[in-house]
């Protein structure tokens, strides 16, 4: 009985097989990779958003709070806001910062994020009748992530 150096069991034909599987194989298991990789930079992309949005909220909140709390009297004097439609904006206003890749996070590593503030206000009065005067106070936070640009309003309306 010859025997040729073939594997226990295979024949000569059969060795050719396994080099496929092994190419399918791999084939499979890269597409798997490739689409777990875009899914997770997909979710990194929407978790910055988020983020961001976030801040511009809680920004716009501290311009509300501000413009509520801001002296009557001192509105048109000091200058924080512009007569409309002339406005008052500063630019590089940081409204926070975004966490980074490195491992572990440190706040030094952490990306400052800015925005620049639009405010302005309309003077309403003095009424005709009690002579008070009302104002709308108008800030705007503009956010830019990348090509988009994003704007958040805070419109307070006060009255003496």
């Amino acid at each position: 009985m010859s025997r040729k150096n073939h594997s226990i069991g295979r024949s000569a034909r059969e060795g050719g097989w396994s080099l496929i599987e092994l190419t399918v194989t791999l084939f499979l298991l890269t597409a798997i990779a490739l689409f777990g990789m875009k899914t997770m930079a997909s979710a990194f992309m929407l978790q910055n958003w988020s983020i961001g949005q976030s801040m511009t909220d809680a920004y716009a909140g501290i311009e509300t709070a501000y413009a509520q709390r801001y002296v009557f009297s001192d509105i048109e004097n000091l200058g924080r806001w512009g007569v409309y439609p002339a406005a008052i904006t500063t630019n590089g206003v940081t409204i926070g910062s975004m966490p980074s890749l490195s491992v572990p996070p440190t706040a030094a590593t952490a990306r400052p994020v800015t925005a620049t503030v639009i405010r302005t206000y309309h003077k309403y009065g003095p009424d005709a009748v009690t002579g008070a005067v009302s104002y709308l106070l108008e800030s705007y936070i503009v956010y830019q992530d990348g090509q988009r640009k994003y704007c958040k309003v805070s419109k307070v309306y006060r009255s003496e």
